[in-house]
């Protein structure tokens, strides 16, 4: 059995703290798993018989056993699966931490995705605005003026899409909270995931500790003085002190519990404070949503009126409300999902 436990070693994680928590396990276990060679030296004292009056002494005895211990190869498996229970944790905590570490800004990266693929949508059709005015301008039915404000909005749209790119970078530059194909996971959930977690790790480790209440061990070998024989020696044991062991287990747990609450450190109270930061922006963003849709409902109504009207100065006027409405919806595109994505973090629902 300890050679099979020996020759399955696992392979190396592809995390390295896991490999590092894995190899350091496995160096401890195997220990465990292993036999154990003792060799000993004795002087046993003979007693005085009927039979040997004269006896008064004894000679040297020297013994060598292979001891093995199926307690101890179960002390190692459960250290590796403390580790493996560690690796989990840790990668939930990494991915807590990548969240953390972008704060408010979490799911603002997909936001700023949409945005800047709203404005290259329609960066053809600004174009085309502008195009149109030059050529009014050249047949002299439009104003070098309206043409000069007509560019000039179409830079202030080129200068948003590249400040836009530019926070795109830099936010990629940070740890990410998810991949760009992934849908945000709520903080509360991740939370839940890093309780149950440590939970795992606690439970591992009681396990570890479980069998320290108990003994078994199995020696054989052969001694040797004047005469030389074989031996087994076959031991069993139980600490009597396993019941306040497990009442300090369940204490433990507990413990772990208000701790991972009350401590202002772990990731979990950290991702509560979060929470609610997402939670008021998540709100502010919907007040923000729902002046941009009132504006885009009056600039419908000015649109509808200047529909049956005809003449240069009617498409003058309809090209700036059509640059208007572009940058109203180029606005609304980013916060809306800005503003799905921070309601989904704080509440877990979209």
């Amino acid at each position: 059995m300890a050679v099979v436990l020996l020759a399955t070693a696992a392979p190396a994680a592809a995390d390295p703290t896991c490999d590092r928590l894995e190899a350091e396990a496995r160096a401890e276990a195997a220990l465990l798993y292993a036999p154990r060679i003792e060799a000993e030296g004795a002087r046993a004292p003979v007693a005085a018989t009927t039979a040997e009056p004269d006896a008064i002494g004894g000679g040297l005895q020297a013994r060598l056993a292979v001891a093995v211990s199926p307690i101890d190869m179960l002390r190692g498996r459960a250290i590796e699966r403390v580790a493996r229970a560690e690796c989990v944790r840790e990668a939930v905590a990494t991915r807590i931490e990548r969240v953390l570490a972008l704060g408010p800004r979490a799911g603002e990266r997909a936001a700023i995705d949409h945005e800047l693929a709203y404005l290259a949508a329609r960066a053809p059709d600004v174009e085309a605005l502008v195009a149109e005015a030059r050529a009014r301008v050249a047949s002299g039915r439009a104003t070098a003026l309206e043409l000069d404000e007509l560019r000039q909005r179409q830079r202030t749209l080129a200068r948003r899409a590249a400040d836009l790119a530019h926070q795109r970078a830099l936010i990629d530059d940070e740890p990410a909270d998810e991949p760009a194909d992934a849908a945000p996971v709520s903080l509360t959930a991740l939370a839940d995931a890093y309780r149950r977690a440590v939970a795992a790790v606690d439970r591992r480790r009681a396990d570890t500790r479980a069998l320290s209440a108990w003994q078994l061990e199995v020696r054989a070998g052969a001694a040797g003085g004047e005469r030389l024989d074989w031996f087994v020696v076959a031991e069993l044991g139980y600490s009597l002190g396993r019941p306040w062991q497990r009442a300090a287990e369940r204490r433990l747990v507990r413990a772990r519990a208000g701790e991972l609450d009350a401590d202002v450190r772990s990731p979990v109270a950290r991702l509560a404070r979060l929470r609610r930061v997402l939670a008021a922006s998540a709100t502010t963003l919907a007040g923000e949503l729902a002046e941009l849709d009132a504006e885009l409902a009056d600039l419908t109504a000015q649109e509808a009126q200047l529909a049956g009207l005809d003449g240069d100065a009617a498409r003058g006027l309809r090209a700036r409300q059509t640059l208007t409405r572009l940058e109203l919806e180029a606005r609304r595109a980013g916060l809306e999902v800005l503003a799905r994505n921070h309601r989904t973090l704080a509440e877990g629902a979209p």
